[in-house]
């Protein structure tokens, strides 16, 4: 999908002093034009001394991260919503932030928690157009630690410009389609009250239908089913654990709810979910020490994020009660990214004294 295929709705979109979604809509668009072309020259210019190459790669890397940056604010000024977008799902470009921030945002001092601190080193004689490699090193409690990463910049810009095409084809999808009032709202408020996989199978069927997309999109929606399928087939002995995990499953067929009103532009009940005792009981135990805390929250859903594991510990070595503790244990013992992320966005929901 072509960028010129939106141009039309971008030119046509309300450009105001009450509402910003268009100029929104506009700066996006231009942007994405610009780091297409600034994409096409990286490719095209054969550079090998060593100074143009760190030029040429500082200003690639900081293109992605904008053009990210980009593809949401035109979803939203286009839309509304950022619904049609979840770049996070592609993991070559969710890692996008993290060596951008290596490389081009902090290179020479990054912190990190309770004193640590860390600088990272470009390995020139490895540096070329088609690839970087550089080391990280972590210095905390007497103890240095080394990673090394390399960034393949064909596989980077391929992966982007994949992401790109779908989130501009949905986009696309949905300002064609002809505004109409479904039943699907209804029945994703049925699966909240029966969390019954056959109707999430419905309900998945019935949204990709109307909408026009199909298992590759990147649509927020499918990506709740996702999450949801995974927690119906989840299956903790544990009482309390098994509270938690149909407080997730209520918690993504609310949002699913969520979604499909406002795809039709309508209003439905207000689904409220009460807090299980783990849970609650983490949320006073963070009311006690959110000075400490709140910043260790940060992470608490990434598992490929560096200082996952060190921030978990971190709070855990703050000495929570015996209920927050089981379930910090919880997301520190699994292995699995979605279950990661589902424990711990329930954790940064967190909200602080205001």
């Amino acid at each position: 999908m072509s960028l010129i295929n939106l141009k039309q709705y971008v030119e046509s979109s309300v450009k105001d002093e009450r509402n910003s979604h268009g100029y929104r809509a506009d700066a996006s668009f231009r942007m994405l034009e610009h780091v297409e072309l600034m994409i096409d020259r990286y490719l095209s210019e054969n550079q090998t001394e060593k100074g143009a190459v760190l030029l040429d790669v500082f200003g690639l890397l900081q293109a992605l991260f904008v053009a990210i940056d980009a593809l949401y604010d035109l979803a939203i000024g286009l839309t509304q919503y950022k619904y049609h977008i979840n770049v996070n799902s592609n993991p070559i470009l969710h890692e996008l932030k993290y060596i951008r921030n290596d490389i081009v945002g902090h290179p020479t001092h990054r912190t990190y928690p309770e004193g640590g601190m860390g600088f990272s080193i470009l390995d020139t004689d490895q540096l070329s157009k088609d690839k970087l490699v550089y080391q990280t090193y972590i210095y905390d409690k007497n103890s240095l630690e080394i990673k090394s990463k390399e960034v393949l910049f064909k596989e980077l810009i391929d992966a982007y410009r994949h992401e790109k095409d779908i989130i501009l084809n949905d986009i696309y999808v949905y300002l064609t389609h002809e505004e109409t009032e479904t039943n699907i709202p209804e029945k994703v408020f049925v699966l909240y009250e029966t969390l019954n996989y056959e109707q999430l199978q419905v309900v998945k069927k019935d949204f990709m239908k109307e909408y026009g997309i199909d298992e590759k999109s990147s649509h927020r929606f499918l990506w709740r089913i996702d999450f949801l399928e995974k927690l119906i087939h989840w299956d903790e002995e544990d009482k309390e654990l098994k509270d938690i995990v149909t407080y997730m499953s209520k918690l993504q067929a609310s949002k699913l709810y969520a979604i499909a009103l406002d795809m039709e532009n309508r209003k439905g009940q207000d689904l409220y979910t009460p807090i299980p005792k783990l849970l609650s009981s983490f949320y006073k135990f963070m009311r006690k020490n959110e000075e400490i805390g709140l910043p260790l929250l940060k992470n608490m859903h990434d598992y490929s994020h560096p200082l996952h594991q060190s921030d978990i510990s971190a709070l855990i070595g703050l000495n929570p009660p015996k209920d927050a503790a089981k379930l910090l244990k919880f997301i520190k013992q699994a292995n699995d990214d979605s279950k990661v992320y589902l424990i711990g966005s329930i954790l940064r929901s967190y909200r602080p004294k205001s």
